[in-house]
């Protein structure tokens, strides 16, 4: 049965989750696409400064959590929600110092730190999933929800961040920006290939539900229509850009990337703590 929660009561929630979906996702695509094709110290502060930034919101709003909430009727466990509010806080720590060794450490240190900042962006993750996945059917379906999310809005993010980027670097190669939308590929192909696995895994009364009963709309509309198919035409778009060097439309394309991505993601997990479908 779907829970009776009211969506704008699950909002926070939902808003805590995609802010470190984001900065998590964003600080490991930031990292590749500088692994690959050596996109710079600057680049990498910068993004790794912004997302301190969203890191900083998402600790507020944590913190303005009212206590006693509830998901598909279970309460969510005290000790999780603070442990997970605690392993935000270092996440952010991390990302500072992140930014602080891209502007004054080699290349070797602010690519180790960097390692060690995902590291800590993965285990608030893991954290996030052990505060909402024991009421929405276990840690591990949680991780399945977030993990494909976290990609594909943090790839969109850093490749947005990227297209401006060569505003300051004018001279920069097209490849890094090639290689941030190879990355959005690869997660919206995880994210649609969790989705189908879901759907056919669900119980009956769970798939009626998203495919075509009360949750459809939103399901068809936005989790599969602007989350996957729209956000794979307007990355094929942003490719095409990227390789005849064109940026300014390139760029244009990222902001309407992020927007679909946002439009698919922030629904699913609407749906993810009202059906316990981790879509």
């Amino acid at each position: 049965m779907p829970d009776p929660t009211s969506l704008p009561a699950l909002a926070p929630i939902a808003t805590v989750v995609v802010l470190l979906e984001v900065a998590a996702g964003t600080t490991v695509a930031a990292y590749a696409v500088d692994i690959v094709g050596k996109v710079g110290r600057g680049f990498v502060g910068t993004t790794s400064l912004i997302c301190s930034g969203l890191m900083a919101l998402d600790l507020l709003i944590e913190a303005l959590l009212p206590s006693g909430t509830a998901l598909l009727g279970a309460p969510l466990p005290s000790g999780a929600q603070a442990s997970l509010f605690h392993w935000s806080i270092a996440f952010t720590v991390a990302l500072l110092a992140y930014a602080f060794f891209c502007s004054v450490m080699t290349d070797v240190a602010r690519r180790v730190v960097g390692a060690i900042t995902i590291g800590f962006g993965a285990l608030a993750i893991a954290k996030a999933a052990g505060a909402f996945g024991p009421s929405l059917g276990g840690v591990g379906t949680a991780v399945v929800a977030f993990v494909p999310a976290s990609l594909v809005s943090g790839s969109a993010l850093a490749g947005m961040l990227l297209g401006h980027w060569y505003l300051v670097a004018p001279n920069l190669s097209f490849r890094p920006l090639r290689r941030a939308i190879d990355i959005v590929f690869i997660a919206v192909a995880l994210q649609a290939a969790v989705i189908v696995l879901v759907i056919l895994t669900s119980g009956s009364t769970v798939r009626g539900e998203l495919l075509w009963s009360g949750d459809a709309v939103p399901f068809w509309l936005l989790v599969v229509g602007s989350g996957i198919v729209f956000t794979t035409g307007v990355a094929l778009l942003t490719r095409h850009f990227a390789r005849i060097r064109a940026n300014q439309p390139a760029t244009a394309m990222l902001y309407v990337l992020i927007i679909s991505v946002v439009m698919g993601v922030v629904p699913a997990h609407l749906l993810f703590f009202v059906t316990g479908a981790p879509i």
